[in-house]
């Protein structure tokens, strides 16, 4: 009886094993969002499945080897807007927020935001998802896995310096793997800002100040500012400062935009707090390095 009984208990206690290894296992918290505004359709019940289909297929799929906790999950948002579908054939854009706490706080901040303005797929409702690395078996799947090889490397630059390499190699070597198709070439979606070019910029030397910024900002300038402000303050100033001479040679590169349309909200919270000396400095030195939203920083002094 004692044996049947002790077998029962190791039997529950690696089936509790079990399911808190799958709750913990997945690296990715997605929220997604499928909508059709201007599409003509009277039955858009397929748009709904479609959002289910992805949220489970990123969230529940193991995309590493780490190990992670619940609490550690990259968020990860995508809105995704339908301009187009006929029958199983789908069009439109994506928007792609990957999100990051900061220490010893309840704010979070946007790491990177960046709309794919040149999406397409077929998808057949219901259909189970899959993915096959270095394969494409499905035009959906694979695009979802690029977004969230980008949103791994750039949640990784964010702790440790250049720390989401692999991830962003693996980005990049989708890209190579779908240049058959459309939406995936240097001429596709808008100028530079398309997913050839995210990819490519990532992983390129030329832009590795961006990714070292990152760093920077987010592990020294951001995740100090609970224990010391000022200190944080002088870590993402002398980043910024970097920036602005590397930049001289890429001037309104995607990494430039990409990062000043994510942050410069931020960047005037930031520096509310300064000197008054310190306001004038890093206002002259964002006009420089970010002249779009000029007036925007002449709140820091207000």
């Amino acid at each position: 009886m004692k044996s049947l009984k002790n077998a029962l208990i190791a039997l529950v206690v690696g089936y509790i094993t079990i399911l808190t290894s799958n709750a913990s296992a997945q690296e990715i918290n997605a929220s997604v969002q499928v909508v059709a505004p201007r599409v003509q359709q009277s039955d858009k019940n397929v748009l709904q499945t479609l959002q289910n289909s992805i949220q489970q297929f990123i969230n529940n799929r193991k995309w590493t080897e780490e190990k992670v906790e619940m609490l550690e999950r990259i968020d990860v948002s995508l809105f995704m807007e339908i301009t187009d579908f006929d029958n199983n054939n789908f069009a439109g854009t994506v928007q792609l927020q990957v999100i990051r706490p900061v220490f010893n706080s309840t704010y979070k901040t946007t790491i990177l935001q960046f709309n794919d303005d040149d999406v397409s797929f077929s998808y057949r409702e219901f259909e189970n998802l899959d993915y096959q690395e270095n394969m494409n078996t499905n035009d959906l799947t694979t695009l979802l896995a690029y977004y969230v090889y980008i949103a791994l490397g750039v949640d990784h630059d964010s702790f440790g310096e250049l720390g989401g390499s692999e991830y962003l190699s693996k980005a990049q070597s989708i890209v190579g793997l779908m240049s058959n198709k459309p939406g995936w070439n240097q001429g596709d979606g808008k100028g530079f800002r398309n997913r050839f070019y995210l990819a490519e910029n990532l992983t390129s030397p030329r832009f590795k100040e961006f990714r070292e910024l990152s760093y920077k900002y987010h592990r020294i300038g951001l995740d100090q500012f609970h224990e010391n402000p000022e200190k944080g303050r002088k870590v993402i100033t002398e980043s910024l400062q970097k920036i602005q001479e590397a930049s001289q040679n890429n001037r309104n590169s995607l990494m430039q935009k990409l990062f000043f349309t994510t942050k410069w909200p931020e960047l005037v919270e930031i520096y509310k707090g300064a000197t008054a000396a310190e306001k004038a400095t890093v206002t002259k030195l964002l006009m420089d390095i970010d002249p779009t939203n000029s007036k925007r920083y002449e709140n820091i002094k207000a």
